[in-house]
């Protein structure tokens, strides 16, 4: 019994490490101050790809992470292109675009 217990407190003691993974990504958040269009009806695209409504990524709450690099940032209702900005994003950089008409 005198063995049992000595190895259980043994092996009662595991060294640990622990990692956090940074996002280094830079984010996007929009306000939108446009007047005749409700930005739930608007959607944002990256370089063509759609990644959801204006009203999901507003400032400062939420924001958009792209991979560093150019790209081009489109807000679009239906077919129509009421924002779009070519631009390099930088490495840890939030950045505030304000769309308005």
């Amino acid at each position: 019994a005198a063995s049992l217990s000595l190895l259980t407190t043994a092996c009662a003691y595991q060294p640990h490490q622990e990692t956090q993974v940074v996002d280094d990504r830079p984010q996007i958040s929009f306000v939108w101050q446009h007047t005749s269009i409700d930005a739930d009806q608007a959607d944002v695209y990256v370089d063509g790809q759609r990644f959801g409504t204006v009203a999901e990524f507003a400032y400062p709450d939420n924001a958009v992470p792209v991979l560093i690099g150019e790209h081009v940032i489109e807000v679009r209702h239906g077919n129509t292109v009421v924002y779009s900005k070519r631009d390099y994003f930088g490495e840890g950089i939030s950045y505030k675009l304000e769309v308005n008409k």
